[in-house]
């Protein structure tokens, strides 16, 4: 049996975790999907809005009433919804064990939001504006998810695998070292050095001005697109363990160049990248969604001034992959 002190320390971790979910608004319950859609993350479903009907329990009611607050009902599916916040190690805890403090952490939450609205704080500007921010927030989030996510189907994955992926011959990559100097005859010196039996990753540790010069110089392996066409020319004609008889010069300095390693990499499968593909369609899908209700609206920018900005292309605030 647990002392009252492991049981105080238990319920303080608890408050703090459900804090945040403990405030979820009904409103977001009541129009989640049937019970047998949803999972509350501790194998009880939770069902629709009830009513003060079902207070109580009764056998077969997927989301019984478990509590109230001065007539507010608490219904198991709100104790799902905090669950769902708590940390890793408690969360994979038993329901019965969770059940009592969670069930009191949701009548400590409603008990403080019916003395808030007793004495007015509901009604303070600051806070209204806070609950006007919350609620365009979860609209936002949900008509991206009745518009947005829909979008984002099994089929459209596959499709996207195939253009990209399907059919593609394994891609060359080296694993090569670099050594970055200012001049071409510090460049020449490293390779005289080399050549009388010098550690490439040594010297670069100690006269490479690149930051991987912590690392020997170690660049890993990259793909010849990933790297300037010059230091790409060279490091592809070397094989592994060559240095490359003359350095190659750009904007940052003279590099001497190492490969030690060369492979073939097969494109990935379709399920070590499907939810890399799905992230990519979803955030695509959110950027067509919001370009096509700017279009649908009346928009105006304006300068600090006043001025309206020059209509022009907007700057994007997120990177869509695979546009």
């Amino acid at each position: 049996m647990r002392s009252s002190v492991s049981w105080l320390r238990f319920g303080l971790a608890l408050a703090a975790a459900v804090a945040v979910g403990a405030a979820l608004p009904r409103v977001v319950r009541a129009q989640a999907p049937p019970a047998k859609q949803l999972d509350t993350g501790l194998g009880i479903a939770p069902g629709s809005a009830g009513t003060q009907a079902q207070a109580a329990p009764t056998e077969g009611n997927p989301d019984p009433v478990v509590g109230s607050v001065e007539g507010h009902l608490i219904y198991l599916s709100d104790l799902g919804d905090a669950s769902k916040t708590l940390p890793e190690n408690l969360r994979g805890m038993p329901f019965d064990t969770l059940y009592p403090v969670l069930l009191d952490r949701m009548i400590d939450h409603q008990a403080l939001v019916i003395m808030a609205r007793r004495t007015g704080v509901e009604q303070k500007k600051q806070v209204q504006h806070d609950i006007q921010v919350s609620t365009e927030r979860i609209l936002e989030g949900a008509y991206l998810g009745e518009v947005a996510a829909p979008l984002v189907t099994e089929q459209a994955i596959q499709a996207k695998y195939n253009r990209q992926y399907a059919n593609r011959p394994a891609t060359e990559e080296v694993r090569a070292r670099h050594i970055l100097v200012t001049t071409e005859a510090e460049a020449r010196k490293v390779l005289e050095d080399l050549k009388k039996g010098a550690d490439f990753a040594t010297i670069a540790r100690v006269l490479s001005k690149d930051p991987d010069a912590a690392k020997g110089g170690d660049l890993g392996f990259f793909r010849r697109e990933q790297v300037w066409p010059g230091f790409a020319d060279v490091a592809f004609s070397l094989q592994p363990g060559q240095i490359a008889p003359d350095p190659v010069k750009n904007e940052f300095g003279w590099h001497v160049i190492k490969v030690e390693e060369r492979r073939l990499v097969a494109p990935p499968s379709f399920s070590d990248i499907h939810d890399q593909l799905k992230q990519e369609l979803l955030a695509a899908a959110v950027q067509q969604t919001i370009e096509k209700a700017r279009t649908q609206l009346a928009v105006h920018r304006f300068n600090l001034d006043g001025s309206e900005l020059d209509t022009g292309p907007r700057l994007s605030t997120q990177t869509i992959p695979g546009r």
